[in-house]
């Protein structure tokens, strides 16, 4: 199923009815962002049940806290480092904060292509190559692609999430694309990027 187009003026808009008072709208924010954030936690710390707790705080922050809170530019990068927060303070409070062990095994790139795409070998070998190229990059490589393609924040905000410099992040986006085009070739490529941004 082809996902639907996120962008920051519609979340804006679904945050200031939530501001406003509108239940729905925060059951809006909770189904979009509730998958996303779990993975994002797992890349934290592997103590699942941490996470999810840390999660579960943070709506009930955002439900109880939500007429004062400011409006952010980009719900999910706010979303995110919310988050980011919550777990290294439950860390701290835990005096666990030495069990951070990142696990970008487990960062899942996500390939929204319509199974009828690739009906046949050929395609189904192109989407295999596809998948096995993802799978062989590095941890970091792999988070880099989901941040930029698969949560629409910019290059500032990624590299403020992961303390690196926004010129640094683009090369380093470059590079990957770069090796992606040489490993499974242009029309693949640009399936993915297209399927990332859809």
């Amino acid at each position: 199923m082809t996902r639907e187009p996120r962008n920051r003026d519609y979340w804006q808009f679904v945050w200031s009815k939530f501001r406003s008072g509108d239940r729905s709208s925060f059951e809006e924010i909770y189904n979009e962002f509730t998958d996303r954030l779990f993975v994002y936690g797992n890349k934290i710390t592997t103590d699942k049940e941490l996470v999810k707790d840390a999660i579960q705080d943070l709506f009930i922050d955002l439900y109880k806290y939500h007429p004062t809170i400011k409006n952010p530019e980009l719900l999910e990068f706010y979303l995110y480092k919310s988050l980011k927060h919550a777990i290294i303070k439950k860390l701290q409070k835990e005096n666990r904060l030495q069990s951070i062990q990142p696990d970008f095994n487990s960062f899942e790139l996500a390939f929204y292509a319509e199974t009828e795409d690739f009906q046949d070998d050929s395609k189904s070998r192109q989407l295999d190559s596809l998948q096995k190229a993802l799978k062989g990059l590095d941890q970091q490589k792999r988070e880099l692609l989901f941040l930029k393609f698969d949560s629409g924040l910019t290059y500032s905000e990624i590299g403020e999430l992961l303390n690196l410099k926004p010129d640094t992040v683009k090369k380093q986006v470059y590079r990957i694309i770069q090796h992606l085009h040489d490993s499974v070739g242009a029309k693949i490529l640009e399936l993915f990027l297209l399927c990332c941004k859809t």
